[in-house]
């Protein structure tokens, strides 16, 4: 049998499995999912859903709900934009093909979310079929064993914009480990690369600064050279995504740039003060402002409602006043860190997975499926430690034999300190510069960067254990 069609039966395995799997979670009762924490409506307001309950208990946190009212487009315009719209549009298209009815099932959505699950692991094992057969097989196993664990699949059931964060990026890395194993991105593969590229920067304003580092990647992977670089598709593909990037960046709705900074000041930094006072006169405050410590902004009493506060609230305090603190108190950020890093190793929200039933009760987390949760879990104690161990110990091997390397040696070794620089850099933006509350969710595309380095470096380790074991082994006597 030829090694790629060892390969094409490998992909087709591991697609049927994903496939088995992720139908088990998000289609056969007990359907699992990720309860609405208030941010669906980001989604829905533009696709045209709305909850079938004004119940708030039945609404958030605590159930997931599967059934939704199909109503105008745009009845809600939050200014959140998001490529999980495109998405809820398409799964809105789907059902007006297919039912038509006023009632969409949230299980349409998770199907589409699904089918390019499965394409991506499809394109990262076909990325794949120049190395051993060892390193295939272990590389499947784990991309399927660790991708529809019930962290990453229960959010594919909801309107989270965190679906389609971890799906771009997957599809961009799949697109990204063929034109390494080319050793060039032409053609439909260039387009692919940066279409996907620029729908994962577009999933979530957090993932606007990946933009830049992707496109500098792709040049790369395209072998861009200075003399004549303006002609190249490459050069003004990577052109359009910066430029994407910095005006989605400016995009955000001030809402929740809002929000964000009031948790950001009133739900941890002064909460966390032994000198409550005296921090937020630095910080510029009002000094009756500290009576809000504690507080959320989404209360129907949050000071935020009141247009003198937020205009002089966002006037005085900002992200660079808030870095300036922390750059001034070393011993903060240091604290601020690890109360972050209490979640880099969580895959699970607290929000309920399944529907109301007698069966499950409020808030209730599926246990299906979650053995890498756990594993994962197992890491949070010692969670900074191992953290620094996996991104410092893959800068290391990526830089150890890089001048030996040929050509897609060393564009491997770059893909690999690109995910460590995007993965630091997730971590740091979600620590410094996002809401204390439910981090685990905001560090999604952190954790999915993270398990791909894990992946990346089981499979380099066993291609490699494999090469240095076929070459003590007479060439008459190898099988492969």
């Amino acid at each position: 049998m030829s090694p790629d069609r060892r390969n094409g039966l490998l992909v087709a395995a591991v697609a049927a499995a994903a496939a088995a799997i992720l139908s088990a979670q998000l289609f056969a009762p007990p359907v699992v999912g990720l309860a609405d924490n208030g941010d669906y409506e980001r989604v829905i307001g533009y696709a045209g859903f709305q909850h079938t309950t004004a119940d708030s208990a039945e609404r958030y946190f605590s159930f997931l709900r599967t059934k939704y009212a199909v109503v105008q487009p745009g009845w809600f315009r939050g200014g959140y934009l998001s490529s999980e719209t495109l998405l809820a549009f398409a799964a809105r298209g789907v059902h007006v093909l297919f039912s038509g009815g006023p009632i969409f099932d949230l299980r349409v959505l998770g199907a589409i979310h699904a089918a390019l699950l499965l394409l991506a692991l499809a394109l990262l094992v076909r990325a794949g079929r120049d190395l051993s057969p060892a390193a295939q097989i272990a590389v499947a196993v784990l991309l399927v064993f660790v991708f529809t664990d019930v962290g990453y699949v229960a959010p594919l059931n909801s309107f989270y914009s965190q679906a389609a964060s971890l799906l771009f990026l997957l599809l961009t890395a799949g697109a990204a480990a063929e034109a390494i194993r080319r050793a060039k991105l032409s053609g439909a593969l260039l387009f692919a690369y940066f279409g996907f590229a620029l729908l994962f920067v577009s999933s979530k304003p957090q993932e606007k600064l990946a933009g830049p580092l992707l496109a500098l990647f792709g040049l790369r992977l395209a072998g861009v050279t200075p003399r004549g670089a303006w002609k190249h598709a490459a050069v003004w593909l990577a052109a359009g995504l910066c430029a994407f990037s910095v005006w989605y960046g400016r995009h955000t709705p001030y809402t929740l740039r809002e929000a964000t900074m009031y948790q950001l000041v009133f739900s941890d930094l002064l909460v966390y003060s032994d000198t409550p006072a005296a921090d937020a006169a630095e910080l510029g405050l009002e000094p009756g402002w500290v009576r809000y410590r504690g507080t959320s902004p989404y209360r129907p009493d949050s000071p935020l409602l009141q247009p003198e506060f937020r205009r002089r609230f966002l006037h005085d305090v900002g992200y660079r006043r808030i870095l300036r603190f922390y750059l001034a108190h070393p011993r903060r950020i240091v604290d601020r860190l690890g109360r972050a890093s209490r979640d880099t190793w969580s895959l699970r929200p607290t929000f309920g997975n399944f529907e109301r039933s007698p069966a499950h009760p409020e808030s209730a987390l599926a246990t299906t499926f979650a053995l890498w949760s756990r594993l994962r879990g197992a890491l949070g104690v010692k969670p900074i430690l191992f953290l620094v161990l996996l991104l410092g110990g893959n800068v290391a091997a990526a830089l150890h034999g890089y001048r030996r390397a040929d050509r897609r040696g060393r564009l491997f070794r770059e893909g690999i300190l690109l995910v460590v620089v995007m993965a630091g850099l997730a971590f740091g933006v979600c620590a410094l510069a996002q809401a204390p509350p439910d981090l685990s969710r905001a560090l999604y595309a952190f954790h999915a960067l993270c398990d791909l380095l894990l992946i990346t470096d089981v499979g380099w380790i066993v291609e490699r254990a494999s090469t240095r074991r076929s070459a003590l082994v007479p060439e008459e006597m190898r099988v492969f």
